[in-house]
């Protein structure tokens, strides 16, 4: 047996993020005057554990990465589209027509589920989907503007995409207006005049490719999540302006209400919920509107997943130790360990755990060959990690009532080991050179 060799993590060669923090907690000494720690919230859906507030997901994520966006590989950052466009002083989202329709069609088989007649239902999504003209800005007298209001703005530097004609240089430009003034804004009279003829209160979102229906009001999210622009086929008088002016050949943009928004959630393992409720006491966590205790989280994943006191040991153990774990199973796997988190270095180690007592012995959760090791042990090498077993030891004594409780987690002990390949043409070239 040779000793092992910890090697340094490898850092990634592009970092886009700044390190904020390795717990989302104010870090402050008792009576110094900081910030009161804010509790976050999150919520059972489907058995799975999600963060729904934008801010409260912004900040688990950002301060120590935890959980992952459903929508996304990693970051919650899922966007309806990567195209954004300029229309009046807002910019907003660029969609194909097919995926418009797309949201059409869910918004309407949602309104149908509601017991709402076909006509109704047709009815509301006309009104809905109606184009929304770019207004040009009207001559204030009293403000001395001498100015005449314009049909588009143009802003050729932040602009992805090509832009519609626009009659005013950029000196000749009028200053844009306060948006939400019904007097000036198009897109803040439109949303009050839908909040009136849609159903009160219903707020359509897509989750894990589930419909579901929110009955709360939400405020007017952002321009770019509420109306986006539709690519449709243009007319044959407009073809031709439209190609004079940069635009993609036969294809115009129209302003349109988005009736359908597909919002993405932060979803967290089973053992990063409990942990930032039972050590970081950060985390709220609700079932049907009701705030769940700590026993009733450990009742829960328990029931759910058998050996949940074992895999939560070992994260528990890791994350005091400063890891960032995530989950391993892309490389056959529990864990994956990050110094800082993903977006700076790559994964150090992949690591499985198992359960042992204090002779190292017991029920493996994962029989290995020698064969099946070997395996295991080359595809980590090919993603340049060590693989690193993790034995949960727990006293012979540990009752399976205890271990219905947190509190056993007092009484498990942890260690690692580090796997390594003997190459004996290794071992014997560097036997030489001593």
């Amino acid at each position: 047996m040779t000793e092992a060799v910890f090697q340094a993590p490898k850092r990634r060669a592009r970092v886009y993020e700044s390190y904020e923090g390795p717990f989302p907690v104010p870090l402050c000494a008792d009576g110094a005057g900081g910030p009161e720690p804010l509790v976050y919230r999150a919520d059972v859906v489907n058995r799975h554990v999600v963060v729904r507030d934008p801010a409260h997901i912004g900040a688990v994520y950002g301060k120590g990465y935890f959980g992952k966006g459903v929508l996304s590989r990693s970051k919650p950052q899922h966007s309806i589209s990567e195209r954004f466009q300029r229309f009046g002083d807002q910019r907003l989202p660029v969609i194909s027509s097919s995926k418009y329709e797309q949201h059409v069609n869910w918004a309407r088989e949602l309104l149908l589920a509601q017991g709402l007649d076909e006509d109704v239902v047709d009815e509301m999504l006309q009104k809905c989907v109606q184009p929304v003209p770019e207004v040009g800005v009207e001559e204030e007298e009293e403000e001395g503007e001498g100015q005449e209001g314009v049909t588009c703005s143009e802003d050729r530097s932040a602009s992805t995409g090509p832009l519609p004609p626009c009659g005013l240089s950029d000196g000749e430009r009028p200053k844009p207006r306060r948006q939400g003034d019904p007097r000036y804004d198009p897109l803040a009279e439109l949303h009050e005049r839908m909040d009136r003829e849609t159903v009160d209160g219903t707020h359509f979102s897509r989750h894990d490719g589930r419909v579901e229906q929110e009955d709360r009001r939400c405020p007017l999210p952002s321009a770019g999540c509420q109306y986006v622009l539709v690519e449709e086929e243009a007319e044959r008088h407009e073809q031709a302006a439209l190609e004079t002016n940069g635009h993609r050949s036969g294809v115009r943009l129209v302003c349109r209400i988005n009736p359908f928004q597909v919002i993405e959630y932060l979803q967290l393992s089973p053992e990063e919920a409990f942990f930032l409720v039972y050590a970081l006491g950060c985390l709220s966590i609700y079932y049907n509107e009701e705030p769940l205790t700590i026993a009733n989280l450990w009742e829960m994943f328990c029931s759910a997943q058998p050996n949940f006191d074992t895999t939560y040991a070992a994260y528990h153990y890791f994350r005091s130790k400063g890891w960032v774990p995530k989950t391993g199973v892309k490389y056959g796997t529990d864990f994956l360990l990050y110094r800082k988190g993903p977006p700076f270095y790559h994964a150090s180690y992949s690591v499985v755990v198992e359960k042992v007592d204090g002779s190292f012995r017991g029920a493996t959760l994962r029989p290995f060959t020698w064969r099946s090791l070997a395996a295991l042990n080359r595809i980590t090498g090919n993603v340049s990690k060590e693989l690193m077993l993790c034995y949960v030891i727990s006293p012979p004594d540990l009752s399976a009532e205890e271990r219905r409780s947190p509190e056993c987690m007092k009484r498990l002990k942890v260690q690692e080991i580090i796997v390594s390949r003997w190459v004996s043409s290794r071992e014997r070239t560097e036997q030489e050179e001593i």
